[in-house]
Parts: structure tokens; C-alpha cells; sequence
């Protein structure tokens, strides 16, 4: 029986994975560009923004690998705790698009294109948590 649910979320997480390809992209394209160096008075090296560059894209590809193994692992994967567990890893991985910003205007995408490209990122995969969620609540352990 095809659980149509179930492929209508993968499918959605799948384009959000795909979009931010893009952004993920960008973020290692700063390491090794001069103009994504801190000013020199930072103590702890000018080339530290480009570790934390780095540091960033292994952490999404760690995020996006998790999502996939929850969604598309064993059907005995998807229970309660890994929904909350993949909700958890998109807080962590779409969020810091928009914490920051209300504080610090440096904190937002750096323009508008940037704004669209983690919006078609996030909302597809959140969409798709929430459209699976039904079935990560039908196989409950015991």
C-alpha cells in the first residue's frame, strides 16, 4: 500500500534539502575568500570567520543527513521520538536564518535573494515534517 502522506513529505523535504544546496554553496565559498576575513584587531586571527564557515557547512550536511536517515530510513525509525528528534535538527538548521536578526541587523540574509532562497529552503521541509508526522506516530514502541 502506498503511503501517499509519507512520499508528498518526502518529496517536500527533498526540495528544501535541494534549495539549500544553494545556500550551503555560498557558506563554502566564504572559506578562502579574502573578503570574509574579520578585521585585524580580532585577537583570535582574521581567518576565524572562515572556520566558522566551515564548521557551519559540515554542520548542515550533518543536519540534512539525519533528516534523510529519519525520513527515508526502516519504517521502524519513524516513531515519536525521531519526529521530535528531526523537529529538533530544523530548529537548529533553519532558525539562526532569523534568531538573530531582530537584535542585529548583520545577522539577516544579506539581501533579498538570500531571504527567498532560506525561505523555499525551510518551509518545504517543515511542511513535509509536519505532513509525516501521522506516520511517525503510527508505529509506536511498545
Amino acid at each position: 500500500m502506498r503511503n501517499t502522506n509519507l512520499i508528498m513529505a518526502r518529496g517536500l523535504l527533498i526540495v528544501g534539502l535541494l534549495v539549500g544546496l544553494k545556500s550551503w554553496w555560498m557558506t563554502i565559498t566564504h572559506v578562502g575568500d579574502e573578503s570574509y576575513r574579520l578585521i585585524s584587531e580580532f585577537t583570535k586571527g582574521s581567518y576565524h570567520a572562515w572556520y566558522h564557515a566551515f564548521r557551519e557547512a559540515i554542520g548542515d550536511l550533518a543536519a540534512m543527513s539525519v533528516l534523510l536517515l529519519i525520513f527515508f530510513g526502516h519504517k521502524n525509525w519513524r516513531i515519536p521520538k525521531t519526529w521530535w528528534v528531526a523537529l529538533i535538527v530544523m530548529v537548529g538548521y533553519y532558525a539562526p536564518f532569523w534568531i538573530g536578526a531582530p537584535f542585529y541587523s548583520q545577522l539577516a540574509a544579506p539581501n533579498m535573494g538570500g531571504e527567498i532562497v532560506h525561505l523555499a529552503m525551510a518551509i518545504p521541509s517543515v511542511i513535509g515534517l509536519f505532513l509525516a508526522k501521522r506516520n511517525f506516530y503510527q508505529n509506536r514502541v511498545k
